[in-house]
């Protein structure tokens, strides 16, 4: 990815993207999954936290390359329709 999209992928994500969220809908799901992970690290011991860790690490790394390549898609199309 070039500088220049970096910069409009970073811009789209803080000023854009909040619009377009359910912030009740976000809250509620991110207090979900608190609930549930606190729930889970609870009757973990302290290898199998630090597994569970690396996967939600893992988790969010899959994640942002979607979020990536969600953006250059639509940016695509954007152009394309114009």
């Amino acid at each position: 990815m070039t500088s220049l999209m970096q910069v409009l992928m970073d811009f789209t994500f803080t000023e854009r993207l909040p619009r377009y969220l359910d912030q009740d809908a976000l809250e509620a799901s991110k207090a979900l999954e608190g609930k549930h992970l606190a729930a889970l690290k609870a009757g973990l011991s302290g290898e199998h936290t630090a597994s569970l860790e690396r996967y939600r690490q893992a988790l969010e790394d899959s994640r942002s390359l979607e979020l990536e390549a969600m953006f250059l898609a639509a940016f695509s199309v954007a152009r394309e329709l114009r």
